[in-house]
């Protein structure tokens, strides 16, 4: 795990402002610092490492391969790495290091991009090949790993960070896409970032560019569509041989997941999810170690007692962090290292958590994903009532009934989503659960009309089964563009390395080509075959209605004090340049009164704080 920088220039490259740059994110990889500068400084590498495997020298980045004298740099692991060294050495490939990354330098010099094929891991990585005079750069399948990237006239940037490209382009005017897709959605789209011209390479990507013209080639390699417009596999199999898989195949992401020359500990919300991943991984270590956030003044967010149960079970050594008092101007710490603002105020104890592991590890495991790909959120439970009702009523019918009682009913009624959902159709339903500023309340919202614009996403039905296609939407769209941006940064702000076995290629290919969606969302229930496994594997008092993980208190925190008066200042601050003070102190009165809008507020305050740092003022 680690962070690079690499430029791509017509013009000489100015080193000693390129090492500047790298150091604003040495935080990714604080032991040790290295670059590549070509003869010609056309072509600048660097790269700040954390080492994890092979903790020799001989193992730091930029990797030159001495044959082919291409030269690599890498953030992420490769689980499999070790198998697909085995087969490159029976054809005849030497290796002088343990590490990883030489073996994809090796695998590329066989495979060349189908490379990406063969990888089982989180990565990203630039190759540069000197005699074809072009770069080869690639994301993971989930989109683990960051990788964005700035197309200039006369240079590319390519970073695992925004700070470095940001800093040394000058470029500072806030997209205007991005932005609404921030305040609609609660993050940026999949391939454009909160500062305009900034791009993302889409997660199962890879690109190639021409050092000479400049031009850049984006193809799509990892296509889980493919997998769920196929009908499913094995659907007349009993239950058993679905529990059955789901353990043999978290025991090997599990087992390879856990391969490391550090420490290595485990993040235990308390959760099926992260229970689960105790559970397996206790089978290859006799003591783990497992680290939980505790809220004791906030019951309703304090998993302490089921995290213990986990712990105790398992005979693991448990840490708690008290989460109770956290200052708001933790948001300017958040803002620096998250390079754009995001909605998601879990990212407050996921980054306390990352920071307390980070004294005893340098590697953790987490549950990410399995809500995703087995169905573990309510509004799936929402969407599943309504695909199946919607049969029997037609469309005509459904939306002259919903427009009327609509019309009578307030806004802030119970089942309001639900109702409008069901007048809507099937085919043009969008998925968007983040409750958050729609069109019409962007149009409040923004000081500058101009701001405005309509938000796209890719979201459509792929499946005539609705679970099916509502649970690739939220894989597709936030767990990559939230759930593992939130993880990556928070827990990489603190040196650490965070993985998820529950992405391992197999289990994602198993939740969308082989499992029923009755085995994932079946009336009032949720994320079913994992609590079928963790009734075989966890122990009994185990409570299974609960639906938390690293959750944070901003209803509460914005009602008063701190919080509220922190707002308060920001929106009614000169700095504001973008947002409407009437509107936004509406809000913050609203909630005061009792609403339950803590996450909207989270995004007005994010988003200044963010701003005073990263865009021009208007």
């Amino acid at each position: 795990m680690c962070g690079y920088y690499c430029i791509v220039s017509s013009d000489q490259i100015n080193l000693d402002t390129s090492i500047k740059s790298l150091d604003l994110i040495s935080h990714r990889g604080p032991d040790s610092q290295k670059y590549f500068l070509n003869n010609q400084r056309k072509v600048f590498m660097g790269f700040n490492r954390l080492s994890i495997l092979d903790l020799r020298s001989e193992a730091d980045q930029p990797m030159i391969d001495e044959e082919s004298q291409r030269i690599i740099i890498f953030n992420g692991e490769i689980y499999n790495h070790n198998e697909v060294r085995k087969f490159l050495i029976e054809k005849k490939y030497t290796f002088k290091t343990t590490s990883d990354t030489e073996v994809i330098l090796k695998a590329y010099d066989f495979w060349k991009e189908d490379l990406l094929e063969r990888l089982e891991g989180m990565f990203s990585f630039v190759i540069h090949d000197p005699i074809e005079n072009n770069i080869f750069f690639a994301r993971d399948r989930a989109g683990e790993k960051p990788l964005f990237y700035l197309h200039n006239k006369k240079s590319f940037y390519i970073c695992s960070e925004i700070k470095p490209i940001h800093k040394d382009s000058g470029k500072k005017d806030l997209s205007i896409d991005g932005l609404n897709h921030f305040f609609e959605n609660g993050f940026t789209s999949k391939d454009i970032s909160m500062i305009d011209g900034i791009k993302k390479l889409k997660p199962g990507h890879q690109a190639m560019l021409n050092i000479n013209t400049l031009k850049l080639d984006i193809k799509r390699y990892w296509n889980l569509e493919e997998q769920i417009i196929k009908p499913l596999k094995n659907i007349k199999k009993q239950n058993n041989y679905y529990i059955d898989k789901l353990e043999l195949l978290l025991g090997n992401a599990v087992k390879k997941q856990l391969i490391a020359d550090v420490p290595v500990g485990m993040m235990l919300s308390g959760g099926v999810d992260s229970s689960l991943i105790v559970a397996t991984a206790s089978k290859y270590f006799n003591q783990l170690n497992t680290f939980t956030v505790t809220f004791p003044d906030l019951q309703k967010y304090d998993e302490s007692k089921h995290a213990q149960l986990i712990a105790k079970h398992f005979n693991t050594n448990h840490v708690e962090l008290n989460a109770d008092e956290v200052e708001p101007e933790i948001l300017y710490k958040l803002v620096k290292h998250f390079d754009e603002p995001m909605v998601d105020s879990s990212m407050i104890p996921t980054y306390l958590l990352s920071k307390e592991i980070r004294k005893h590890c340098k590697v953790a495991l987490g549950g990410d994903g399995a809500d995703e790909l087995f169905g573990g959120y309510s509004h799936y439970n929402r969407y599943n009532f309504l695909g199946k009702i919607q049969k029997f009523i037609p469309y005509p019918l459904r939306d002259s009934i919903v427009k009327s009682a609509l019309s009578l009913l307030p806004k802030n009624i119970r089942g309001h989503k639900t109702l409008e959902l069901f007048g809507k159709r099937l085919d043009k339903l969008e998925f968007n659960n983040a409750n958050l500023f729609d069109y019409k309340k962007r149009d409040k919202l923004f000081k500058d009309n101009a701001l405005l614009k309509k938000t796209i996403l890719e979201k459509k039905i792929i499946s005539t089964d609705l679970v099916r296609s509502v649970t690739f939407e939220d894989y597709n769209n936030y767990l990559s563009e939230d759930i593992l941006v939130k993880v990556d940064r928070a827990s990489m702000a603190c040196s650490l390395e965070v993985r998820s076995p529950f992405l391992d290629s197999e289990i994602t290919k198993f939740a969308f080509h082989e499992v029923p969606s009755n085995l994932k969302v079946y009336k009032n229930q949720r994320k079913i075959l994992p609590k079928m496994l963790a009734k075989k594997i966890l122990p009994k008092k185990f409570d299974y209605k609960r639906k938390q993980g690293f959750g944070f208190p901003v209803n509460e925190l914005f009602r008063s004090g701190k919080w509220y008066d922190f707002l308060e200042d920001k929106i009614n601050s000169d700095q504001n340049y973008f947002l409407d003070k009437k509107y936004c102190n509406q809000l913050l009165s609203q909630q005061a009164k009792g609403d339950n809008i803590g996450e909207s507020l989270f995004a007005i305050a994010l988003f200044l704080v963010w701003c005073e740092a990263y865009v021009n003022q208007r």
